[in-house]
């Protein structure tokens, strides 16, 4: 990825942020996926001179919104998350217009709508690093991205909130391997909930995965037609782990299995990341 600070970017607020998303973004679609959905991620900047444009395209309730964010460092994320969200609506659209005329609305759980077009399936999601983006006309999905370089409680969160045999494994794996099969199963667990339309609250336990010989899902809510309904998949860059979980509409036959997808680059609240979304 190139260098963001020697970027020359157009003269309007709207122009700059295209093009920072459009010089820094990385597509993300895992092999397997590409005829079902868009997926794109891209990394927080701190370039204050560039953060300073985000704010000019958000609708007076964002703006709103920012301000009760007590910290700065925050504010500035999220002004940047919803900018994303803008140029992400953009791109599913097609459209060369102002960032200004797309419009989300947020559904009682989270999920994002956009206004234009409610058929297309959107989910969003953030670390501390980056922006994870990912839509569908035709299916429902979820996507979720960690910073996986952080030291967290593994064998606790996972006692409290995955399935025994989850639970099981990371017991059984040594310090560096935990970590890491924690955060893969922490992706697909929250991605799946958010393909179904639920959060947190729903239940992790409510969908198992196993992530040996090859990841896959094992168990998945009845309402939704099972495992055989959803396709999972894990991208993984040197710092973030992030997934996509696809669920299969009608009575399409769909593959349960979860692939590892494409390698890139080199207590539940306090899990839980302050930028984490839709």
């Amino acid at each position: 990825m190139r260098d963001q600070s020697t970027y020359q970017l157009s003269g309007t607020a709207d122009g700059k942020i295209r093009d920072l998303f459009a010089f820094g973004s990385q597509i993300w679609v895992p092999e397997g996926a590409q005829n079902v959905a868009q997926m794109i991620y891209a990394p927080f900047t701190f370039n204050e001179e560039i953060a300073g444009h985000f704010e000019k395209v958000l609708s007076e309730d964002e703006r709103l919104q920012a301000t009760r964010y007590t910290m700065a460092h925050d504010r500035a994320l999220f002004v940047q998350r919803r900018a994303f969200r803008r140029y992400c609506g953009c791109l599913a659209l097609g459209l060369k217009g102002s960032l200004t005329q797309i419009q989300f609305v947020t559904r009682d759980k989270g999920r994002p709508i956009l206004v234009e077009r409610p058929d297309i399936w959107f989910s969003f999601s953030s670390c501390n690093r980056g922006m994870l983006a990912a839509w569908s006309p035709t299916h429902a999905l979820g996507v979720d991205i960690e910073d996986q370089t952080r030291t967290v409680e593994a064998t606790q969160i996972a006692d409290a909130f995955f399935s025994p045999a989850e639970a099981k494994l990371l017991h059984a794996a040594d310090e560096t391997m935990r970590q890491q099969k924690f955060f893969e199963l922490w992706c697909l667990k929250e991605a799946a909930l958010k393909s179904i339309g639920e959060g947190l609250p729903f239940g992790l336990d409510r969908f198992r995965f196993d992530l040996e010989p090859a990841p896959k899902i094992v168990e998945a809510p009845s309402k939704q037609g099972g495992p055989d309904k959803f396709s999972a998949y894990l991208v993984k860059s040197r710092e973030c782990c992030a997934s996509v979980v696809i669920r299969y509409p009608g009575n399409d036959d769909a593959s349960n299995s979860t692939r590892q997808g494409i390698k890139l680059g080199d207590n539940i609240n306090g899990f839980q990341s302050p930028t984490s979304e839709w």
